[in-house]
């Protein structure tokens, strides 16, 4: 406080002025660390206050590979998600440090949603100027789909994160030149992102249009591809360490991508011309992303036309990966097209907010003046509306609910495939129950137990449009008599039966 006062007394020939409380303020806040501080808290604010929470699909397969992991690769079943080493090693640290629970499995995801903000404020800094990075640090920590997956046990934030670490040390080699290691550190953190999630390796579109505008090709950037080989190669000796073949994740995820496009129709990618407008509609219709995202093609149009070309290797970023999740194949060996959907389009976080943040800040009177507080006021006001209007699942805490209960029976427990991996993770994984699938003859099954979740049912059916269920669940035999019920809705109930002994 005293240097704080010093400085102000110095700038100024009456020290009386101290007295002015705005100038004061104006003083503190122009501290470029102090603002990127308080960004970081009320990002980190906002994340807990809206905390997601585990669901019921890849992020509760992700626990429970995290919490297995010492049984292996289940070689029978290769799910794709089993083999992302690099969410499913850090969340079993995670839970070796805190034990299983909502916070441990989703630390990991929230450390890197942080580091994000940190990390757009230095890409904002090295290509333009500190003003723009604090702007776009803000739009990072307030931008919804980020607080909103920041506490989800997936992939795309983490992956992304280090993603844009490995662009980060690349373009700071080549602006700055005064990095050691800078080329092959943007190769490794790139490899980790890889590590997370597959899909970090279409960046490499990205650095081939880049070469491409500069018309150069360095030996440094061999340095970085070499840095991208030392990660791969790790996962190489940990897969064929754990599965016998080091190409174990190639093949797992080429036969995910097969089975769960035919099951799904390409995703409804391959019809036309609906499939060229599955992101297009994606942007404009998803509250958590449409407000920012049309900015920031405003923000595109507008930097185009007024050619800053200190942007362009954002805008070469961010249209080149949207282009490939829109257009380009997830499988190497034939055409299967990405899902449409808000949490893929986390690859171009970065550099949407930064175009986004460039644009605001710029010195027209117009945008200085009117455009940008408006928007802030706006997408911080859509922010915290969408954050707390978003649909929020009850599956999980209505399981929690009965789980009491069950673990009291002393006899077979029977529910869907995804209801005994969600009770498995809610008992922390203690085995303190005897749950099973529902068998091809559930109305056989004697002095047992019958667990109907109505809503991860709903979930199921809406997901995979030719999952089947056995008919007792809708239609329960007179002789079941219910032992307990759970939920506040009837599309979201639990119900448990007890089957008599014949």
């Amino acid at each position: 406080m005293t240097t704080l006062r010093s400085a102000i007394m110095a700038r100024n020939d009456n020290p009386m002025q101290i007295k002015n409380s705005r100038q004061y303020l104006k003083l503190l806040f122009g501290k470029t660390k102090v603002l990127l501080f308080l960004i970081i808290l009320f990002g980190l604010f906002l994340r807990l206050a809206f905390f997601s929470g585990m669901g019921t699909s890849d992020d509760m397969a992700y626990s429970g590979y995290a919490y297995n992991i010492g049984s292996g690769i289940d070689l029978e079943r290769g799910l794709t998600l089993s083999t992302r080493i690099g969410i499913v090693y850090t969340t079993a640290l995670s839970y070796k440090l805190f034990g299983v629970n909502d916070f441990s499995s989703v630390l990991f995801v929230l450390l890197t949603s942080i580091a994000g903000i940190i990390l757009v404020f230095y890409f904002g800094k090295l290509l333009f100027n500190e003003k723009i990075g604090l702007m776009a640090a803000f739009l990072l920590a307030i931008f919804p789909a980020n607080v909103a997956d920041s506490t989800k046990l997936l992939t795309d934030i983490p992956s992304a994160f280090f993603m844009s670490l490995g662009v980060y040390f690349f373009l700071h080699s080549e602006i700055k030149s005064g990095l050691k290691y800078g080329y092959f550190l943007s190769g490794i953190f790139i490899g980790i992102g890889y590590l997370i999630r597959e899909s970090a390796i279409i960046i490499g579109l990205f650095f081939l249009i880049y070469v491409l505008y500069k018309r150069q090709i360095k030996k440094e950037y061999f340095i970085a591809a070499a840095g991208f080989l030392v990660m791969l190669g790790v996962e190489l000796l940990v897969l064929y360490a754990l599965t016998g073949n080091p190409l174990f994740r190639f093949t797992a995820v080429q036969d995910y991508l097969l089975k769960a496009t035919i099951q799904n129709n390409y995703f409804g990618r391959l019809s036309f011309p609906q499939g060229l407008f599955h992101y297009p509609y994606i942007i404009l219709t998803d509250s958590l992303i449409s407000y920012f995202y049309i900015l920031i093609f405003i923000a595109i149009s507008y930097l185009l036309i007024r050619k800053k070309r200190d942007a362009y290797v954002l805008i070469f970023w961010f249209i080149s990966l949207l282009l490939y999740l829109s257009f380009g194949s997830g499988s190497f060996t034939e055409y299967i097209p990405f899902k449409a959907t808000p949490r893929y389009l986390s690859v171009i976080t970065i550099p949407g907010i930064l175009l986004l943040a460039c644009f605001l800040m710029e010195k027209a009177r117009l945008i200085r003046k009117i455009v940008m507080p408006a928007a802030l006021i706006a997408l911080l006001a859509a922010s915290v509306t969408t954050l707390y209007l978003q649909e929020r699942t009850a599956i999980l805490d209505n399981l929690r609910d009965v789980y009491p209960h069950l673990k009291t029976l002393d006899k077979p427990i029977y529910t869907d495939s995804r209801s005994v991996k969600a009770l498995a993770y809610v008992s922390s994984y203690q085995k303190n129950m005897d749950i099973r699938d529902y068998p091809d003859g559930l109305g056989e099954i004697s002095d047992s137990y019958v667990i109907v979740n109505n809503g991860m049912v709903r979930t199921l059916k809406e997901t995979y449009k030719d999952i089947e269920f056995p008919k007792e669940i809708f239609n329960p035999p007179k002789s079941w008599t219910i032992e307990i019920e759970s939920g506040s809705s009837d599309e979201d109930r639990i119900i448990v039966y007890y089957a008599p002994k014949k």
